[in-house]
């Protein structure tokens, strides 16, 4: 059968013009089983044997991707077969990726994606739904509110609470600072409209030193004036009790300033550290703050009911961030942001081109702002709930990988990750040569590090080459490709940090990673060591 002459000039026009099923299908299901099979050897050729790519270091791989050019090649004016292009994949950029899948690769938060999720992102782009307004996405709609409706009962949010999918957890942030700002800075300025300009002077939103830099982006972004973000030092656990807070507060009431929000964190990034949320609730309450909680890893802590503990009282916050490519093991990216009261997203977000009015109500008209209660007979257009217009189907994938798993499959995996966390710390304390801070980790995050010396080494007169240490180690660990961890800064000193994430470690990996790093010290040059000795194990 002749494919439609208007595609005659691609070498797969077929591929193209893919309305004829019986020319079109068999050529797709084709590329279908060629994107798979390439897939499955990145899994099994690539991400399961190295945590890391290589060449490793910046450089090195950068001369590796753009050859002699040094640089992009110009954008191609020919079009290419689809095998060259699967192979091309396979040679050029398979080798050289962070491997989530491997079970000694404890980034940042990135965990490997449940299969599931990976279907679900697949079968959305297929689908091509834009959830902005319900007729670009009509059932698509109903998917996103049902997840989020899921996502509320884990807060504990009642019927009046909503929320919208997001990028991750900065643009969750930043939305929920917006509502700080154009809901309750409104009310308490008593003001009628959202302020702007001067009115946001002499403001002040409080967080800890483990808060997210997306707090501190979000208010500058939104027009707030630097010294608005008021960092109150938290504790030697790295927790936010709420006594400083409320000390900050008075302080800054007797300055002519006026308070406005608590940031509070439920699972920092730098130790998984959970803010005294109950404590900051009822200060929140009896100062008329807003109060906002991210919890864009931690929150995943509540699918387990063992677990649920270390997560308590996020109900009682105005505003919650929570990042399903974290540790709900999704396929990037969703993040998003549940309100306790519908009508603050409204109320913030609220804007109708005329262009939408078909998907409106009976009348053409959106709903009012004032509205507080879930969706009903009106359609549901999401533009209206949060900063993006169009967006992906962001939720099936979550839809489809909750149903599959279940919340007490999906609290199986917390509870596997949280106590490979407690293993590693504990390994540490029980060896000569590691220590962690905290010892015992709020969650899955354990930072640690090596003391070449053992403890009885005088690491405090040498700090800063103790510091450097722990960077020359996670270099070595990297190029070596048998595990991957990040560093940090905890108290002015550099540890490394495993944000356990990953469902497919298990203890022997974390022996074995441990192991390594011992390997890898004594390798390092002596120049660079603190001290001598191999250490007692």
């Amino acid at each position: 059968m002749p494919i439609d002459p208007r595609f005659d000039w691609h070498p797969e026009p077929e591929l193209i013009a893919i309305t004829d099923e019986p020319v079109s299908r068999p050529a797709l299901e084709r590329l279908g089983a060629g994107a798979w099979g390439t897939a499955l050897d990145y899994l099994y050729d690539e991400a399961l044997r190295r945590a890391m790519g290589e060449p490793a270091s910046y450089e090195a791989l950068r001369h590796t991707f753009f050859g002699e050019p040094g640089g992009p090649a110009p954008a191609p004016s020919e079009p290419t077969p689809s095998a060259e292009l699967l192979a091309e994949f396979t040679g050029r950029l398979a080798p050289h990726q962070l491997n989530a899948w491997h079970p000694r690769s404890l980034s940042y938060f990135t965990p490997p994606p449940l299969w599931m999720s990976i279907v679900g992102e697949l079968l959305a782009q297929v689908t091509q739904q834009g959830v902005d307004v319900w007729h670009a996405g009509p059932s698509s709609a109903f998917v996103e509110e049902e997840v989020v409706r899921w996502l509320c009962d884990l807060v504990g949010y009642g019927p009046g609470g909503f929320g919208v999918l997001t990028s991750g957890g900065v643009m969750a942030n930043f939305m929920a600072l917006a509502l700080a700002r154009d809901v309750h800075l409104t009310r308490l300025l008593e003001a009628p409209g959202p302020p702007r300009g001067r009115a946001l002077e002499g403001v002040r939103v409080y967080a800890s030193d483990q808060a997210h830099f997306s707090i501190a982006r979000a208010l500058d972004e939104l027009g707030f004036p630097a010294d608005t973000l008021h960092i109150v030092p938290a504790g030697d656990d790295f927790r936010l009790d709420g006594s400083p807070v409320a000390d900050a507060i008075r302080g800054d009431r007797a300055a002519g300033l006026r308070p406005l929000a608590i940031a509070a964190v439920a699972g920092s990034t730098n130790t998984g550290s959970v803010d005294r949320i109950s404590e900051l609730a009822d200060l929140a309450e009896r100062e008329g703050l807003w109060l906002h909680v991210d919890a864009a890893y931690g929150a995943a802590a509540r699918l387990s009911d063992r677990d649920a503990r270390r997560m308590p009282d996020l109900d009682r916050a105005d505003s919650v961030t929570v990042d399903p490519h974290k540790w709900f093991f999704q396929a990037y990216d969703i993040g998003g942001l549940v309100v306790r009261r519908r009508e603050d997203l409204l109320q913030t977000f609220h804007r109708s081109p005329e262009y939408y009015r078909g998907s409106h109500g009976a009348e053409g008209e959106p709903p009012s702002p004032a509205a507080d209660a879930a969706p009903g007979p009106e359609p549901l257009n999401f533009y209206q709930h949060g900063f993006e217009g169009t967006r992906r189907w962001r939720a099936l994938k979550l839809w489809l990988s909750w149903k599959h798993l279940g919340t007490r499959g999906l609290g199986r995996l917390i509870e596997q990750t949280n106590d490979l966390a407690a293993y590693l710390a504990r390994r540490c304390a029980e060896s000569d040569d590691f220590e962690a801070l905290p010892a015992v980790p709020a969650l899955s995050v354990v930072c640690f590090r090596h003391l070449p010396g053992g403890r009885a080494a005088p690491a405090s007169a040498a700090s800063d080459e103790l510091d450097r240490h722990q960077d020359e180690l996670q270099a070595a660990l990297e190029a070596s490709g048998d595990g991957w961890l990040s560093t940090t800064q905890l108290r002015g000193r550099t540890y490394l940090r495993a944000g356990i994430v990953n469902y497919l470690t298990t203890e022997a990996d974390l022996d074995r990673l441990l192991e390594k790093l011992r390997t890898l010290s004594l390798d390092l040059p002596r120049d660079n060591r603190p001290s001598e000795g191999r250490p007692q194990r």
